[in-house]
Parts: structure tokens; sequence; C-alpha cells
């Protein structure tokens, strides 16, 4: 892939100075979390997390989904701003009420701060261990450890999602071994990138849009020591040109219908996608557009109110 693929993507990658932005969090039901996601990216979000559920407490009725503008953004414009959309969502999410908008400042070494408590290690699939820097794990001599700082970057192992795409990644290699190379959507903090390294994938191209992701996702990605099979780009996806045998994307389900035509370019034939970011209200969205005669489903990974898909190229 490499010789197809334009210059050398790492070089239009920048290491952001440590910044300071506004962050803007909205309480939401779940199902209205994508769609909130979605209308702060409009706004202007340079990036937007979700938050992670902490596994020590009962599972809550509402998330919380943040985005992080720049420092000199209107305050009340943004407020205002969700503040007229919500109600726009009642069709979607008829448990949603007006909730207490919150933005605050918020720096990058704050953040690592804040959910410092919040990620025990996490075991996931049958091989692997996610854990933050600064855990030691006592029992981990069977598994494959993901060692993943918490940052402003998604990703962490703790959501539903990530987690199908690692038990997905897992069962693909341990059926047909490590593919040759592989592409990660929206790589996020890269611990899919890194999972797919460490199980053997000897190239794996990991795209963002995001320049504090990829730069979260270099760091992670030296932390494990893997970060010579990584090659991070800011490379728009119709400039990639060399089908890969596996594809993995955690992102929105709107987003993946959209770049339906590029996932399906991209993918070798008889090779794999893996799909995330579903609600289960979604996937048949989903397997309508990844259907014959290009995609069959294969496996399918639900995990509370999200699923994984798995589809082969035909």
């Amino acid at each position: 892939m490499d010789s197809d693929t334009p210059g050398n993507p790492q070089s239009a990658i920048r290491n952001p100075a440590p910044q300071v932005w506004l962050r803007l969090a909205v309480p939401v039901p779940h199902d209205a979390a994508e769609a909130v996601a979605n209308f702060l990216v409009e706004l202007g979000s340079v990036g937007v997390v979700e938050s992670e559920r902490d596994f020590s407490q009962p599972r809550p009725a509402y998330t919380e989904v943040q985005g992080f503008f720049s420092i000199d953004t209107s305050r009340s414009v943004l407020i205002e701003a969700v503040t007229l959309h919500l109600p726009e969502l009642l069709p979607l999410s008829p448990n949603l009420r007006q909730p207490e908008l919150q933005i605050t400042e918020i720096s990058s070494e704050a953040w690592a701060d804040q959910w410092r408590g919040h990620f025990p290690p996490l075991p996931v699939g049958q091989r692997f261990l996610v854990l933050p820097p600064w855990e030691i794990p006592s029992q981990a001599a069977d598994r494959i450890l993901l060692v993943i700082n918490p940052s402003m970057a998604f990703g962490t192992g703790h959501h539903a999602t990530t987690q199908g795409c690692l038990e997905a990644i897992e069962a693909l290699s341990s059926k047909h071994g490590p593919p040759s190379a592989a592409l990660d959507l929206g790589t996020g903090s890269g611990i899919l990138a890194i999972a797919l390294a460490k199980l053997g994938t000897p190239t794996v191209w990991a795209t963002d849009i995001d320049p504090i992701a990829l730069e979260e996702a270099r760091q992670n990605g030296e932390a494990n020591q893997v970060a010579e099979a990584i090659h991070l780009s800011a490379t728009p996806l119709d400039q990639f040109l060399s089908p890969v045998p596996l594809l993995v994307a955690n992102l929105f389900s709107i987003t993946l219908v959209s770049l339906a035509p590029h996932i399906a370019r991209l993918v070798q034939s008889g090779g794999h996608s893996i799909l995330s970011g579903i609600l289960l209200e979604q996937e048949s969205d989903i397997l309508a557009t990844y259907s014959l005669p290009h995609w069959k489903l294969v496996q399918r990974y639900p995990r509370e109110e999200w699923v994984t898909l798995v589809c082969q190229r035909c």
C-alpha cells in the first residue's frame, strides 16, 4: 500500500502545542447522543467525546456528549444554538428534556487528571487487557496489553463500540491470521491500530482528521512499542488507492453510510470491514447499505445498546 499512498502521510501531522479549549457538556439520553455529537461538529467542535462508562457504577440513563471549541468562541452563542436545536430531536428521543448545559475551560493535562480514577484495567475478549499507563497489571501473562492514556481522543477501550471492534479484530485474526495490512478510519487514540499491530499486522494505516487525535495515537503507539507498524495520516480517504484485507471504522452511523463507496473501494475482494458506532436501532440502515452484491454480513457483536458488524467483501 505504501507505493500507492500519496507522499509520506506522517509528514502532514503537526504536534499541537498544549492548548486550552472550551468544553461544552450536553447530558442527553443515549438515543440522542449521535445527533447531538453531529450538531456539535457542525458548530465547529474540534472533536466530540461521549462520556465513557464507569463500570464500577450502575449504567446511567443519560450520557454526556462533550464538544471542544476554540477558547475565543462565544459561550452564549454555543448555548443558544444547542438549546434551540435540542427540541428538534424529540421525535428521535422522546425522553429528551432540556438539559443544563455546562461550559468549562479544560487543558489536556486537566483532562488526564480528571479521568485518572475511571479507567481500571479491563479485559476485552480472550486476549486483550486494556489499561492506562499508570496501572501495573498483577496477572496479565496470558493477555496482550493495550496501554492507552485517557485523553481527548476517542477510544479508551471502555466504550461498548471499542470493545466490539477489539473482539472482532481478535476473532478475525484467530480465524484467518493477522492481515498483511489494515486501515483504521478515525483512529482516535489509536487503540484499534495498536491491537492490530500487536496481533501481528505489519502495516496499519490509521487516519483521523483531528491533529489532537493523531498526536495522542502517536504517543500511544510509542508507549506500546508498535509505532513502526502504524502509519498515522491526515490524508483524505479518497486519496488512498490500494485496497486492504481489513478495514476498521468505529464512526457514527451516518458517517458509515456516507463513506460506504470509499469503504467498498478500499477493501479487497474476500476481505473484511469491521463497522461500529452503530446503535441497535440503526443496524438495519447499515445492513441495507452494506449488502449484496458488494457485502455479506458474517458476524455481529451486540453490547448494551450498540452493535459491531463484520462484513465480508464479495
